[in-house]
């Protein structure tokens, strides 16, 4: 394997391989909120949940296939254990959006790299990784809109472990 390409800098090569790494990482945090809600009894947010780790990595993918596509192997990385415990449903949304928010800002800066760098390959990544985080910010801001309308209690949040079941698809 090269250690170079034409068309990637090493800046880009680490911005790209840190997305690989953080993608996988929001995998196993979304994994280990689905475990906690099934472990709760929130059948459906867990369910909701797992697909949410399996599509980040397919997220995970989009970098990996841009680095393979120059002639670099990705890093295979190590990951650090997510934190495996919750106070309810309401705090696994809210842990969520935090997360979310982060994974944005990241892939802000992987964009405004590209663009300074006129890398118009990651730029065009960087832009589908911004699609995608409105539409992941989107996901949780509905879940938190249905807590604050509904409420917190028991039965509603029965009704909403329910509602996020029929959403996987």
């Amino acid at each position: 394997m090269e250690t170079k390409s034409e068309f990637l800098s090493e800046a880009m090569v680490k911005l790209l391989n840190y997305r690989v790494e953080q993608e996988e990482y929001s995998s196993r945090i979304y994994l280990a909120m689905s475990t906690w809600l099934d472990d709760k009894g929130f059948v459906g947010a867990s369910k909701l949940f797992k697909q949410y780790s399996d599509e980040e990595i397919v997220h995970a993918n989009k970098a990996r296939k841009i680095l393979l596509a120059n002639g670099l192997r990705p890093v295979t990385p190590a990951l650090k254990q997510p934190k495996q415990d919750f106070l309810s449903l309401p705090d696994v949304i809210q842990s969520a959006l935090a997360h979310e928010q982060e994974i944005t800002r990241q892939c802000y800066a992987l964009t405004k790299a590209a663009h300074d760098e006129g890398n118009f390959m990651v730029v065009e990544l960087g832009l589908w990784y911004a699609k995608e985080q409105a539409e992941e910010l989107s996901k949780v801001q509905y879940l938190l809109d249905r807590l604050e309308a509904f409420g917190e209690e028991l039965s509603m949040l029965r009704r909403l472990d329910d509602e996020m079941g029929q959403l996987v698809s």
